[in-house]
């Protein structure tokens, strides 16, 4: 018998040659051109490149809003303005890339210019705070330079986009292109006009009216190139996927939220353990981060709803999202509000029963105080060592005065106590406070301080939540594009009535004595859960209502899950099928009779000519009618492409991405 041998095998796609990818270095901006509607529309999906560019923005913003905490109204002034600029920034860059942007060498060194931009936003982001003492001029002058950078780039790369549209010679676009060029130039020279009004010798304050020229300009410029959009609708974002980077970026700014609450959960728990209501006001943050994601994506579009629509809706996404960030960093401020005004309850308590109550003296009282300020664990944190010294004067000054809290001490309230007393309960206050990170000036009355900073977080807090209830109710009228029903009545009804609700919560703000009360207790947060969920609830209501009364009128219907992303035509007819379970939707199966002629369609074979995504060059497919491109697959071998059998056309393919065909210009011929 012959010995045993191993029989190797060979798998099949090993005796193949693979033909590699290799990113081009341009590619025409003309290739993404759709025929039918004439608009640029590259590809309907988010590149990698634009998360990847994504990541940078929300970076910036966690550091802005870790160095930055809303006590005043200077640093919140600051915190709107930097988000503005980058926000702006971000926002040009994709009205950029959803219409022109491919992937080649060139896109790339774009992409990373444009990074490097917001690498310097980071670093101007640490300490900016405009019209204040606190300012720095060199931080202004890099601000400036790196928004010069960004405008520059726009301007190179609306001239790349120009140059192929020239060779191509579609005189159509030439203008619309060169505003965008010159809206760019000009913006560029405003920012570097700048730069002198922050010389290194000016004091700060003499460049106090020179701020408000950042954000003017920013506005002019959006005003602007949405405006060219708007008249030439072949620059317009029809069929582009700019409703995905939009719902993209919500998501991102949604889970910086998320960020904060592990921040937040650290600060209130991570000295003492775990505490009942310091739990239920974390879970309060947490539902009011999924109820912000649960009505904005319930309500997402998922195709073309309008031009000018599509257009007043991207840009009503820089107040959703800046007023997504001040509501959960409102509500976080809100709940380390609580956790100090239940620190500083505490220790009234000790003080009154130590000296009202119990009458203490001398060594006892000293051992009672030490016992009750150690509780709080402020050696922890290094904000609040620096009030320790101040609070062991405090403590042996109380120790060692004879008859302090004598038998005639009688105080009910912690403010009639003696001094000695109220200077402890001063810096024991402002120790907790500054333990969560916060600055606490010593000069000051600590209590005042406390409650007008508190004032602040309560008022913008729900005015971020009217403003992004209110965007809410302008989103849902735009995004219509059917019969109005009694979901939409619905929807109308319930925002508008919490909007009203959310109005009465911010006129208490007025009274600082109910303020103070408000904040001490624990309700705030709950009722804002309480009215997020209410609209989710009611807009649930409201669909089903309105689907029993479509299926009887008799009207065409339309599914509610038709999905496009962001533009393209055709649904997922299983997701519809899926999310029908429940009898929420209304059904738009074919008939039986219909799904026997579609059976027949689809036996036979259609033979067209699409683009080669290796070479460039006509080739002919075979492929099954009503059959999405990704899934069809041809019935038999198409014939070679000249040339003897295998033969290969090189060329470079598209850097990863589905060939531009199916009704989409290729850039030839035009």
């Amino acid at each position: 018998m012959p010995p045993f041998r191993r029989t190797k095998t060979i798998h099949e796609s090993r005796a193949k040659r693979r033909i590699h990818t290799i990113v081009p270095w341009i590619q025409n901006p003309l290739q993404g051109v759709n025929k039918e509607h004439l608009v640029f529309a590259p590809r309907h999906e988010a590149s990698t490149s634009e998360l990847f560019f994504d990541l940078f923005f929300v970076a910036n913003l966690a550091t802005f809003t870790a160095y930055h905490y809303i006590v005043d109204h200077s640093s919140l002034f600051a915190y709107i303005g930097f988000f503005a600029i980058i926000w702006v920034t971000w926002f040009h860059t994709v009205l950029y890339d959803v219409r022109f942007e491919n992937d080649s060498i060139w896109s790339r060194l774009c992409k990373t210019v444009i990074m490097i931009a917001f690498v310097g936003f980071a670093l101007v982001g640490s300490a900016f705070s405009p019209g204040t003492v606190s300012g720095d001029n060199t931080n202004f002058r890099i601000l400036c330079y790196t928004l010069v950078m960004s405008r520059v780039l726009f301007a190179v790369q609306y001239v790349v986009v120009g140059i192929f549209v020239g060779m191509a010679r579609r005189t159509d676009i030439y203008l619309p292109v060169f505003i965008n060029v010159l809206v760019y130039l000009i913006a560029a020279g405003a920012y570097a006009a700048m730069i002198p009004a922050f010389a290194e010798n000016k004091p700060i304050t003499q460049s106090n009216g020179i701020y408000s020229v950042w954000w003017i300009v920013m506005l002019l410029e959006s005003i602007a190139t949405i405006a060219v959009s708007c008249v030439w609708r072949m620059l317009s974002f029809k069929k582009t996927h700019l409703v995905e980077r939009m719902g993209l970026l919500t998501l991102i700014v949604i889970g910086e939220g998320a960020i904060g609450v592990t921040k937040t959960i650290s600060r209130m728990m991570g000295k003492e353990g775990l505490d009942p209501e310091a739990c239920g006001l974390v879970l309060c943050i947490v539902l009011i981060l999924i109820g912000i994601w649960m009505i904005y994506f319930d309500n997402h579009p998922h195709g073309h709803f309008g031009t000018i629509r599509q257009q007043i809706w991207s840009v009503l996404h820089f107040p959703i999202h800046l007023a997504i960030v001040g509501l959960v960093e409102g509500a976080q401020q809100i709940a380390l509000a609580r956790y100090v005004t239940n620190g500083i309850v505490k220790l009234e308590k000790v003080l009154l029963q130590a000296c009202s109550k119990n009458h203490l003296d001398g060594v006892n009282l000293t051992n009672q105080l030490v016992y009750a300020i150690k509780g709080f664990a402020l050696d922890k944190k290094v904000s609040s060592l620096i009030f320790l010294d101040e609070i062991q004067v405090d403590i042996w000054t109380i120790g060692n005065t004879t008859n302090i809290c004598g038998p005639k001490e009688t105080a009910s309230n912690v403010l009639d106590l003696p001094d000695a007393f109220l200077s402890l309960y001063y810096h024991t206050a402002a120790a907790m406070y500054s333990a969560l990170g916060l600055s606490m000036p010593v000069d000051k009355d600590v209590i005042a301080v406390m409650i007008e900073s508190w004032k602040l977080v309560y008022r913008y807090f729900w005015s971020a939540f009217l403003i992004l209830i209110g965007c809410f109710l302008v989103v849902t009228i735009l995004i219509r594009t059917t019969k109005v029903d009694a979901f939409d009545y619905m929807a109308f009804f319930n925002r508008s009535a919490v909007i009203v609700a959310a109005a009465s919560l911010l006129g208490l703000s007025a009274s600082k004595d109910l303020l103070y009360h408000l904040m001490e207790t624990p309700f705030i947060l709950p009722v804002a859960v309480i009215l997020l969920y209410l609209i989710i609830i009611l807009d649930r209501v409201g669909a089903w209502i309105a689907n029993r009364r479509n299926r009887k009128s008799g009207d065409a219907l339309t599914g509610a899950h038709s999905h496009d992303h962001g533009g393209a035509q055709g649904g997922h007819d299983d997701h519809e099928a899926a999310a029908d379970k429940q009898g929420l939707m209304a059904s738009t199966s074919p008939a039986p009779h219909e799904q026997h002629h579609q059976l027949q369609q689809q036996a036979s074979f259609v033979h067209r000519e699409s683009y080669n995504p290796l070479g460039g060059a006509v080739m002919p497919s075979y492929y099954v009618p009503n059959t999405p491109p990704a899934y069809g697959h041809p019935a038999v071998s198409p014939p070679p492409v000249g040339g003897a059998p295998g033969a290969v056309t090189t060329g470079y393919a598209p850097g990863g991405y589905m060939p531009v065909q199916n009704g989409h210009y290729t850039g030839e011929g035009y």
